[in-house]
């Protein structure tokens, strides 16, 4: 599943994630990295299969997993939807393997109406049929022991379509001036208990055939081709060819209108994108970077496609940002369709990672399934890393391995917490599996694949990959078992290796000094609260010297080692062309702390044009944590920072700009005399690729050009460069008279609409309604989500209390609400803050959003708040969110009392 651009529904962990300003959290991630929509399933932590031959069904209460001693083989699934009534009926008849003596059926349902009277294990009637709602089970006890072998459980059930997009649901969309229902499935991670009664966890592959009774001018698509249909006037009946084996959560149903455009792959793969009527031209694009994963990842895994078709459809409410149920993935519609006119470029990027993503799981997911939520970063490490190796190799020229560091830095921030958790965490509830679906999972999970391929290299790994592919097609697997396969294939110590990276939280930093002609290294924990962890890991370290034709690499297995200086580094007494770099490229999932002379030869390596792009992103993002830790200065941060400023290139920039957001906030709040100053010189190393650049597109320009204009002309308004903005807002007015005007194209809308925020007042809000106006005219889900992140961005308090009340009206859907928090400005931190306050339970039901508090104060009233308001699957992110506030706190503390800091900013302004 990919990560939503614009927050989750039912995302309550997130609300308090990107609300006290958890950057790592989301993920997604961007964010919000909140994955998946919630469940109130099965009790999920591992019980024993025992088997259960007498006793009551209250034996099965709060067990954490079903028992092993009957499981599905195959279900005949018949649903009857009604899109008017949002209601829904069906039957199902499951194959079920009884292996032990038992008297008890114990499957998931949940929300379901069950037909008592309509139960039926072969002939036999269930004297006991018990809900346990909290675990989402049934329990059916029969009279006598059930026989040994196959058997057929029948029962009908009928539910309601909800609006939570979880489970079976409806979403609404426009044909023809009205508004319409579609039928959509989101079954992972335990929703598939929602829209039918079923043995709902990972490990309980089965076949499916199912039947849909539609009305008949409706495209109804599931995760098979259709077999047949029939028609009875106004009904149609649709049969779909049997599936192979696979898990519940990967099951998919959607019912609407619909228009499509097509392709085939290599090996004659039919391949589809399913658009709202109108709009299949904005799916070609999609469409292409689909057939073209296919082909790859049939090739890279050295194992065909395993279904007939894929299709891919685009779906106006949906809680993740995509779906990769097997042959029908699900989408957002901003996640699926770009249009060449009115898509910016990073939307299109963002389409290819996100198809590439879906696409991987088709085998890495699918095909070969975690046998236990523990192992989610299987699916979603793999396919995270997977869909960049693609990308890159459709699209080179965007240095997507360069912007993959983005996914690193986030997954390193997050997991310097000390309420971060390890790759694989055990899961004892249903409601601690979203959790999970974080920065952790797919980011931390990506890059150490990346630091393991780099180590054992592509074409050693790319084979055993293919080998454990091939090894558990159509299983499931646990880590153990993917580590056991790469041994074998590589002779490697894979499993020692690994694990110090998978079962524990956390990573090391790598303490470097000069000592004569060594550099000696030392591991400890990293802690952005600047304190010490216990965690050791053998950590594959990489070092170059002078050039990168000098690469070294060893396992550091040891607390300390050292590296001998070698002649090729430069000479240290004549300085020039001496310097040393530790984890080149960024291959590796720690930090390095330099002494200061180390540190001052990368700066002047940095200033002579010596490092990768990868390095240069690694060395400041590592300063800029350790400042925040203190263990490095502000001054020295500040002084890194101004090395950059002739820096010309997309990905380093992108980074540069997330950490001078954060030292313009956090200045404000702790040395608000200095904070002007420091916005200028963030200013300063700024913009001089900002005016190179413009703001008009040049012909010919390259995409990572295209995508740096708006990040460095958002970042100039954000620090209040008058010039910048004055600009924003005359392309604004004129694009306003003039929506197709060249002056203002999709690239650079975000950055004159938040120009025409920062003067918008209750007195003067011209703006603000002509901004709302875009929002309720425009067609395109990517300018609308522009417009809703940042009404919210302005000092006026009255004006952000009525954006953030668009949360509750019909105007905004709630998939995208969260959008409306995002923009908080330092101004209107305590208002909203009060107003999640008066409004939290609605917004607990719903909703995420944005603020950064960086006092100790908030941080306990905050706390105080929550002591009685957590909810189930609630409580890592509440850490996470408190533990950042302290941090920032913290950091906001260390700035105020270093000494001789207005100085250094004095003299990096002075400077040419």
């Amino acid at each position: 599943m990919a990560p939503s651009r614009a927050g989750a529904g039912a995302v309550l962990p997130v609300v308090v994630a990107l609300l006290l300003g958890v950057v790592a959290a989301a993920a997604a991630t961007g964010g919000a990295r909140k994955m998946a929509s919630h469940g109130e399933g099965a009790n999920l932590k591992a019980s024993p299969g025992a088997p259960a031959a007498g006793g009551s069904a209250d034996q099965f209460r709060g067990k954490a997993r079903l028992p092993s001693f009957a499981a599905p083989r195959r279900y005949e699934l018949f649903l009857r939807p009604d899109l008017v009534a949002c209601t829904f009926s069906g039957s199902v008849a499951i194959s079920v393997a009884v292996s032990a003596p038992t008297r008890f059926l114990v499957l998931n349902a949940l929300d379901l109406s069950v037909n008592r009277a309509s139960i039926r294990f072969q002939a036999l009637e269930p004297t006991e049929v018990v809900f346990f709602k909290d675990d989402g089970v049934l329990v059916l006890g029969f009279a006598k022991q059930l026989p040994l072998g196959e058997g057929l459980l029948k029962m009908d059930f009928n539910g309601t379509l909800n609006d939570q997009m979880r489970g079976f649901y409806r979403s609404k969309y426009q044909y023809k001036g009205k508004e319409r229902n579609m039928a959509v499935t989101q079954f992972e991670s335990v929703d598939a208990r929602r829209c039918f009664p079923c043995w709902d966890e990972p490990a309980f592959k089965a076949k499916f055939k199912l039947t849909l009774e539609v009305p008949s001018e409706l495209v109804a698509l599931s995760n098979m081709p259709v077999a047949n249909a029939t028609f009875a006037g106004p009904i149609k009946t649709v049969r779909y060819q049997e599936s192979p084996p696979m898990s519940t959560y990967l099951v998919a149903i959607v019912v609407g209108l619909f228009e499509y455009v097509e392709g085939m792959t290599t090996k004659g793969t039919r391949v589809r994108v399913y658009t709202q009527i109108g709009k299949s031209n904005q799916g070609k694009f999609a469409l292409d970077v689909g057939v073209k994963s296919l082909n790859l990842y049939k090739d890279y895994f050295d194992t065909p496609y395993p279904l007939p078709k894929l299709d891919m459809i685009a779906i106006p409410d949906f809680a993740a940002g995509a779906m990769e149920n097997y042959g029908l993935v699900t989408y957002r519609e901003v996640a699926l369709l770009f249009d060449d006119k009115s898509s910016s470029a990073s939307s299109k990027q963002s389409v290819a990672i996100t198809v590439a993503h879906e696409l991987a799981h088709q085998w890495f997911g699918n095909l070969v399934t975690m046998e236990w939520w523990t192992h989610l970063w299987l699916n979603e490490g793999f396919a995270t890393w997977m869909s960049h190796l693609a990308v890159d190799s459709f699209f080179p020229q965007w240095n997507i391995w360069t912007q993959f560091l983005d996914s690193t830095t986030t997954a390193l921030r997050l997991d310097s917490l000390e309420a971060s958790h390890p790759i694989e965490v055990e899961i004892h509830h249903a409601s601690e599996v979203d959790q999970i679906f974080d920065a952790i999972s797919y980011d931390k999970g990506a890059s150490v694949i990346r630091m393991l391929q780099s180590y054992l290299g592509a074409e050693r790994f790319q084979k055993a990959m293919a080998s454990y592919m091939k090894k558990y097609a159509y299983s499931n697997a646990k880590t153990e078992d993917l580590w056991a396969v790469l041994e074998k294939e590589t002779g490697e110590p894979v499993k020692d290796l690994m694990t110090t990276w998978t079962k524990q939280k956390g990573y090391p930093v790598i303490n470097a000094k000069i000592k004569g002609n060594d550099i000696e290294i030392e591991q400890a924990q990293f802690l952005l609260d600047g304190s010490s962890g216990s965690g050791m890991w053998i950590v594959p370290v990489t070092s170059g010297c002078g050039a990168y034709d000098t690469q070294k690499k060893f396992l550091l297995k040891l607390k300390r080692d050292k590296l001998v200086i070698d002649s090729q580094c430069g000479d240290r007494k004549k300085g020039g062309n001496f310097w040393t770099k530790l984890n080149i490229n960024g291959t590796g999932f720690y930090r390095v702390k330099y002494d200061d002379e180390l540190a001052a030869a990368l700066q002047n390596a940095l200033e002579t044009k010596k490092l990768s792009l990868m390095d240069k992103i690694g060395i400041v993002d590592d300063l800029y944590a350790l400042s925040i830790a203190r263990q490095q200065t502000f001054a020295s941060l500040l002084r890194l920072l101004y090395g950059y400023r002739g820096e010309a290139d997309y990905s380093v920039l992108s980074h540069i700009n997330t950490v001078t957001a954060s030292i313009a906030k956090v200045s404000a709040d702790a040395i608000p005399a200095l904070a002007g100053d420091i916005k200028q010189l963030l200013i300063k190393i700024l913009l001089s690729p900002a005016e190179k650049l413009g703001w008009d597109p040049k012909k010919g320009e390259s995409h990572l050009d295209v995508m740096l204009r708006p990040l460095l002309l958002t970042a100039l308004v954000q620090l209040g460069y008058g010039k910048t903005i004055n600009e924003g807002v005359r392309r604004f007015n004129i694009f306003t008279r003039d929506r197709s005007t060249s002056l203002l194209p999709p690239d650079t809308r975000k950055a004159a609409y938040l120009s025409v925020m920062q003067n918008v007042s209750s007195s003067n809000r011209s703006g603000y309604d002509a901004l709302r106006k875009i929002y309720k005219e425009s067609a395109e889900g990517e300018e609308r989500l522009q417009v809703l992140g940042i009404l919210s961005s302005c000092r006026d308090k009255s004006i952000v209390l009525e954006s953030l009340n668009l949360i509750f009206t019909n105007e905004v859907r709630n998939q995208d609400a969260s959008m409306l928090l995002r923009g908080i400005q330092p101004e209107a931190r305590e208002i909203s803050w009060n107003w999640l306050k008066e409004n939290w339970e609605r917004i607990s039901r719903t909703f995420s959003g944005s603020l950064e508090f960086t006092s100790n104060e908030k941080a306990a009233e905050i706390s105080k708040f929550f002591a009685t308001r957590t909810k189930p699957g609630f409580e890592r992110t509440l850490k996470q969110s408190l533990e950042s506030v302290r941090i920032s706190a913290r950091w906001a503390e260390g700035i105020r009392s270093e000494p001789g800091l207005a100085q250094t900013v004095r003299e990096l302004l002075a400077k040419p």
